[in-house]
């Protein structure tokens, strides 16, 4: 069962964020990433942000980059659609800049996975699967 410290979430969406040129250039992109917990393995920027995960899951398909067990994060909201396209990949946590929907939530529930939002530095938000997030001691 993977576990990620807020740490590591805070530190993967610095990288996902530094590695944003296309957005850097036109401010109108999405970019997500496949993630070991420590460093990017894959990483896809579109305009669609649903679109960077498939191209993610074609990036790894053609270089035979396993995605089970892999933290998947991305730039936009996460939708139901995105939720299906993680589990498809048998990504157990997902990590966004920004909010996901209703659906997503109770998909990612249902599913076992976790989910979590609005990473603002060490500051986020976990949506569902608090048991793989691990919280600085008090």
């Amino acid at each position: 069962n993977r576990q990620i410290t807020t740490a590591q979430v805070s530190s993967l969406m610095r990288q996902l964020n530094e590695s944003a040129t296309l957005y850097r250039t036109s401010r109108g992109v999405h970019i997500s990433a496949l993630s070991d917990g420590e460093r990017l393995l894959v990483q896809a920027e579109d305009v669609g942000r649903h679109n960077t995960l498939d191209k993610i899951r074609g990036a790894c398909m053609l270089d035979g980059i396993a995605t089970r067990n892999r933290i998947l994060l991305s730039s936009g909201r996460i939708s139901s659609e995105m939720i299906v396209k993680a589990r498809k990949m048998e990504a157990p946590i997902v990590i966004s800049r920004t909010s996901p929907t209703a659906m997503s939530i109770r998909l990612a529930r249902e599913w076992n996975m976790t989910l979590i939002g609005y990473v603002r530095g060490r500051q986020l938000r976990v949506y569902t699967g608090a048991e793989r997030v691990v919280f600085p001691a008090s």
